[in-house]
């Protein structure tokens, strides 16, 4: 529950700080006229997500045995729950538009979060997967085959 916890208040402060930066540089960024700007600022957004949340997963769960499958989706979608929730009221409150920016403009941030919370739960997601990885290639004791005799190393 604790983890749970921590990932919305988490979630919430991410949601707070890039909302902060993207309602007055939002239309810099995701203006009709910068294709190339957009591709490669939503392609910089989501790898962003992606490694914060593999990192911070890793941080919040530092024993490779509490990071399981189970406990980091829950992480991961706490974190993404608030930011979801809260992005969904700001642009339906505001006639279908984020603040700051125009229709077009808004089109092309929501294009770039909705990835960006799917790589959040991803890198959440890896942080449990990378716990259950071997950390070397050479097995930790002898493997006994049918007939008794040991495998080979």
């Amino acid at each position: 529950m604790k983890l749970m916890r921590l990932g919305f208040v988490l979630g919430f402060v991410i949601w707070a700080a890039a909302t902060a930066l993207f309602v007055p540089l939002g239309r810099f960024v995701f203006g009709p006229d910068n294709r190339l700007p957009v591709a490669l600022s939503t392609t910089l957004i989501v790898a962003a997500t992606f490694l914060a949340l593999y990192r911070i997963a890793r941080r919040v769960m530092p024993n490779p045995a509490e990071r399981t499958v189970e406990r980091a989706v829950s992480f991961g979608a706490c974190a993404c729950l608030p930011g979801l929730l809260l992005d969904g009221a700001l642009y339906a409150f505001n006639g279908g538009r984020y603040p700051g920016l125009d229709a077009s403009a808004s089109g092309a941030m929501t294009a770039a979060l909705l990835p960006a919370y799917a790589a959040a739960l991803l890198g959440a997601l890896s942080a449990a997967s990378s716990a259950t990885r071997p950390t070397t290639g050479r097995p930790s004791e002898t493997v006994r085959t049918r007939g008794g005799a040991p495998s080979p190393p």
